[in-house]
């Protein structure tokens, strides 16, 4: 337990070392990546009769008040990930629109 903790207070002071917008990219990044696989997939099936349009316009007002908070406090990582998870989210209601849950 000693071993775990000092492994935690190590990591924790490198991490305060590092630039808060650096840790705000890397998490808005992923967070905005996970759109991708999905996006692909129904590319490739040609259909999007699993997409939730509710689930799709939750995630786009979510993450254009992330974005508004983002401008609002002048967090640029806040502002750029979620201007991409927003377009994301929106190319997949596009989709489901276009696929409309029908296979082709």
């Amino acid at each position: 337990m000693a071993r775990f903790r000092r492994i935690i207070s190590i990591f924790l002071r490198k991490t305060m070392e590092i630039n808060p917008e650096i840790i705000g990219f890397i998490a808005g990044g992923l967070s905005s990546a996970l759109f991708i696989p999905q996006i692909i997939k129904i590319l490739r099936e040609k259909s999007a009769e699993e997409i939730s349009l509710l689930t799709c316009i939750i995630g786009i007002v979510s993450s254009a008040l992330w974005l508004w908070y983002g401008i609002l406090q002048d967090h640029i990582s806040m502002m750029v990930t979620n201007s991409i998870a927003v377009a994301a989210t929106a190319v997949l209601v596009v989709l489901r629109l276009i696929y409309n849950g029908e296979k082709n």
